[in-house]
């Protein structure tokens, strides 16, 4: 008689083990190196020449170097401590995937513009922002935009979600998309280091950066593990940062 097989259930959690104590240690990680980055990033901004007084794009590029070099020394005292942690810092072995990353980056985006900004969209009003518009600012962030993914991708991706996949082991399958349960829980976690969007920004954008934040940390994922790099969400992220940024800078000189 012919056996029938298994229904295919939409969600499926399999071979994982639960440990809290690893995703305490990724929380304290990211804590560490963010605000740690962020605050001798500051010091050097204070500390450095009075041309740079008021520039607060090069605070920003600043915040991004030492955030990378941080999480790219957590990575190496990672891998001494758990060897068979992949942090996926190599080139694509196969495909670059970089146009899949260049197109999802686009989309991503033009998502997050309509989510952050759709208010003046509709109304046509210069969008509000939170950084000077001089052209060497608009250059610096732009900058900015594009190399953001060096510093938290190299963090979030390749230190806690490398760390994460031997700690707590296990995935999870949702439909067509089957990804380690370490990557829902870093995408958590990346979605919750935007916290302060709820301090400065109005209450609908705060919302939705919690929302896209969370989703794109899941593609993140994804495509790094699709193309076994770390280069392919570095070039997503910072092509949808460059993206947002780049259309509210020309929409607010359009519509001042």
């Amino acid at each position: 008689m012919t056996q029938l097989a298994a229904p295919h259930r939409f969600i499926q959690l399999y071979d994982f083990r639960f440990r809290i104590w690893p995703i305490v240690l990724a929380a304290l990680l990211m804590h560490g190196i963010l605000t740690g980055g962020r605050e001798i990033a500051r010091w050097f901004y204070k500390s450095g020449p009075a041309a740079w007084e008021g520039h607060v794009s090069i605070f920003l590029l600043l915040a991004i170097a030492f955030q990378a070099l941080f999480g790219l020394a957590g990575i190496a005292v990672a891998k001494r401590l758990v060897p068979e942690m992949d942090a996926h810092l190599r080139w694509p072995p196969e495909r670059t995937y970089v146009g899949l990353a260049l197109v999802t980056g686009l989309a991503m985006g033009l998502i997050m513009l309509i989510a952050d900004y759709w208010p003046a969209l509709l109304s046509q009003t210069p969008p509000t922002m939170q950084y000077s518009t001089t052209p060497l600012d608009s250059a610096g962030f732009l900058l900015g935009m594009l190399t953001t993914g060096l510093a938290e991708e190299t963090i979030f991706r390749g230190l806690l979600v490398g760390l994460l996949v031997v700690l707590v082991p296990g995935r999870l399958r949702i439909g067509a998309v089957d990804l380690p349960v370490a990557a829902y829980i870093v995408a958590l976690l990346f979605a919750l280091a935007h916290w302060q969007s709820f301090v400065v920004d109005p209450l609908h954008q705060a919302l939705a950066q919690q929302t896209y934040a969370f989703v794109w940390g899941l593609t993140y994922v994804w495509l790094m593990e699709r193309s076994r790099s770390l280069l392919v969400p570095i070039v997503a992220h910072g092509m949808g940062n460059f993206t947002e940024v780049a259309i509210v800078i020309m929409l607010a000189a359009a519509w001042a």
